[in-house]
């Protein structure tokens, strides 16, 4: 029998699985509660890959004397292989029995269902062997395959694949058009039997074929003969939109370096793709010069106190699945935000007395109150100290400054660039709590450091359709405080310390708040928040507008280490700036699996971070003079999110401006003369990054191509790779990229780039 649904339940849920909720009436023999699951029929079967299986999981549930027990949730899960069942969960019959439909995965070899009861300890397995389809293409490589003047002989690689890419017979039978050029064997060997022409081989199997272009070059000939015309490249030049199928370099110069830059411009971001590229008649790249002469430079400051990421993350995740069970009725009443200052309640004073809920772990639930301290009130803000706060803290006319701080500085930056907060408590300003609760959060010892947040669930009302009990009602943020002591687990954090991460780290977080206050209150009738990945890219985009305004500098100056020899600047950088640099430095050498958009709306893992902030400044030092502000507040008062965010503020889809950028990481002041479409004009990366070349090298990650060798990529959604080579003075290079031995798709962009 198949499943029968329990059309009673709202949902059916696994921790419900002993809960009956069937019409039917219990059997005469009152079983008791369900002790065995059994299986009906086989559980071990071999079925080809993609192939669906009526009734292929069957079971039986019974109590300890063997009578069916009905009514039951079964739960099925799919625990190897990348199959599915049909349904996943289900209702025992009136015989105590289930069945349901497998669908076996695509990929040959192990594949597995797990049945299981709550109460009941056994599990049954169904196990599945997946063998391949028929032949659906068979894949012939490498492309152009050529022979030189002084090689014989060389290998053909030929292979059958079902409709899912797994290998599957018969093999390819191989056959030569003109035999009288060149033999081959079953093993894919062709042997030369004259030269100066070209013939195809095509390899046959199961009525389907492939075939490729075998030239045999004659002593003098250019190895691009019969595959494409020969192209000189200036420095710095970039020819994009290549083919895969052949790309022909003319060397001019010596000491020449070139890279072929593959770009995987997929339109879902999780997707992957396996790339082969080979270069023929290229020469091994000359060896970098390494002077060793030092000019004195101030060190790149870097911040001693660096943000716990891991801990945002686990925050936002906690944000977005408490909206999503508050989500508001579109006809419910929500609380209307107010953005005149002159309506505002009356204001507490300094010395005040409040209390705040600072409990970062429930959304609503178990409001953990802490008492605090109004210590200044400026025109925009509300500084709050925590009563329990270690002694030798910020004094009142220290909160006072950081206060006016946020008033001259953070405020009317992050205004500027993306919109004003609501205020729903209507007293025109943010309150900043200055708590020990959030030192707390940093155990012992800890690299990283809880610096502060913003909370969604501030913005939420305490009764009605959101019943927020836990929310504070205000647009609000909790930054850590000073504790030289180490009261707090045992870390010492200085006045110095806590004073530049606070402004760093409310200029981010002041982000989040307008981001969020606008979705929820101005953007758009419902809960619909940024992407984590966009949103936090804009919260590091404060960060550096913030820089621009504290250090009295503006984009475009393509700023180098010889900011660090500032003293304004280079506080600002360590304020502002520093933790931009090192998330895009982890992002650098792992540019071909990581991209700057996230792989789901809740990526924003380092790398994500890293690459983001670079790209929307890339993307804004692009936007036409004086529309830079103009584009950031596009991006924060969409009524989308997401990828699907970014046409807007770009005027356009963001595939060609991706593409750009992925080759600007690499060329981007690596070369003289480059188009300005390729620049990163706001910042030398390259400079900044090593401090002017003092520190380590620039952590990207490149690839060196081997003549006539294939070098294989796996390149994630938006990946990139940098595969760098030389071809020596009047020779040519061929340059070919393939997948899986076949043409490339249209989403595999291919570039090549001289850069000396």
């Amino acid at each position: 029998m198949r499943f029968r649904p329990c059309r009673r339940w709202a949902a059916l849920s696994i921790v419900s699985a002993a809960v009956a909720c069937g019409d039917g009436n219990p059997t005469d023999l009152n079983p008791g509660p369900p002790a065995r699951i059994l299986a009906i029929g086989p559980v071990a079967r071999s079925a080809q890959v993609g192939a669906a299986i009526p009734g292929a999981v069957a079971l039986r549930v019974t109590d300890d004397a063997g009578r069916p027990v009905h009514n039951v949730v079964v739960a099925l899960a799919v625990t190897a292989g990348n199959g599915s069942t049909n349904p996943r969960l289900g209702v025992t019959d009136d015989k105590g029995e289930i069945s349901a439909d497998w669908t076996i995965g695509t990929v040959t070899g192990s594949n597995q269902v797990t049945a299981s009861v709550i109460g009941v300890e056994e599990q049954v397995k169904f196990e599945a062997t997946g063998t391949p389809g028929p032949v659906s293409v068979v894949s012939l490589s490498p492309l152009n395959p050529r022979l030189l003047a002084n090689v014989d002989s060389m290998r053909l690689t030929a292979a059958s694949f079902d409709s899912f890419g797994n290998s599957t017979t018969p093999a390819p039978t191989l056959t030569v058009r003109d035999p009288s050029l060149v033999s081959v064997d079953a093993n894919g060997m062709v042997h030369v039997l004259r030269r100066g022409a070209g013939t195809y081989v095509v390899a046959t199997a199961s009525e389907k074929s492939d075939s490729v272009l075998v030239t045999v070059l004659a002593p003098g000939q250019s190895i691009c003969t019969a595959a494409a015309n020969p192209v000189e490249l200036a420095v710095g030049q970039v020819v994009a939109d290549v083919s895969g199928q052949g790309f022909c370099i003319h060397g001019t110069g010596t000491n020449a370096e070139y890279a072929i830059v593959p770009f995987y411009n997929a339109s879902i971001p999780s997707a992957s793709i396996q790339i082969d590229v080979r270069g023929q008649g290229l020469v091994p790249l000359p060896l970098p010069q390494i002077s060793l002469a030092r000019s004195p430079r101030a060190r790149a400051p870097q911040p001693s106190l660096m943000r716990d990421v891991g801990f945002e993350a686990r925050l936002r995740e906690r944000e977005r699945i408490g909206s999503a069970q508050r989500m508001r009725s579109p006809t419910a009443p929500s609380l209307a935000p107010s953005f005149n200052a002159a309506a505002a309640t009356q204001l507490p004073a300094v010395g005040d007395i409040v209390k705040y809920n600072v409990n970062d772990q429930d959304f609503c639930e178990r409001p953990d109150m802490r008492t605090g301290r109004v210590a200044a009130i400026s025109d925009k803000a509300i500084v709050v100290a925590d009563t329990a706060n270690p002694a030798g803290g910020f004094t009142d006319d220290e909160y006072r400054s950081i206060a006016v701080t946020f008033d001259t500085l953070v405020e009317p930056v992050d205004r500027a660039a993306f919109g004003a907060p609501s205020d729903i408590d209507a007293n025109g300003r943010v309150v900043i709590f200055f708590t020990r609760a959030v030192n707390e959060l940093t155990t012992t010892g800890s690299g990283g450091v809880v610096l502060g947040f913003f909370y969604r669930r501030d913005l939420y009302s305490k009764t009605g359709v959101e019943n927020c009990a836990g929310s504070n009602v205000a647009e609000m943020m909790y930054i850590l405080v000073p504790d030289t002591g180490g009261v707090v687990n045992g870390n010492k954090r200085t006045k110095s310390q806590v004073v530049t991460a606070a402004n760093g780290t409310v200029s981010h977080e002041y982000q989040h708040l307008i981001n969020a206050s606008r979705h929820k209150y101005v953007n758009t009738p419902s809960d619909t928040y940024e992407e984590r990945w966009l949103d936090e890219g804009l919260a590091h985009i404060a960060e550096e507008l913030n820089f621009w305004r504290a250090s009295g500098r503006a984009p475009g100056a393509n700023l180098d280490a010889s900011i660090f020899d500032d003293q304004k600047s280079a506080a600002a950088y360590s304020t502002f700036e520093a933790a931009n640099f090192a998330r895009y430095a982890t992002y650098l050498p792992k540019t071909e699996t990581q991209a700057p958009i996230g792989f789901s709306p809740n990526d924003d893992d380092l790398p994500t971070r890293g690459a983001i902030w670079n790209f929307l400044r890339f993307a804004a030092d692009h936007q036409p003079p004086g529309d830079e502000n103009a584009f950031w507040f596009k991006l924060a008062n969409s009524t989308t999110s997401g990828l699907s965010n970014l046409p807007n503020a770009l005027g356009g889809s963001p595939r060609a401006v991706l593409r750009d950028w992925a080759i600007s990481v690499f060329l981007d002041d690596n070369a003289v003369n480059v188009a300005s479409r390729f620049a990163q004009p706001s910042w030398n990366l390259r400079s900044a990054l090593t401090n002017g070349g003092l520190s380590l090298a620039f952590p990207l990650s490149t690839r060196m191509l081997t003549d006539n060798v294939s070098s294989r990529v796996l390149l994630a959604g938006n990946g990139v790779s940098f595969l760098r080579f030389s071809v020596a003075d009047n020779r040519e290079a061929l340059l070919t990229v393939s997948s899986g031995g076949q043409p490339l798709p249209s989403t595999v962009q291919l570039a090549i780039v001289r850069v000396k």
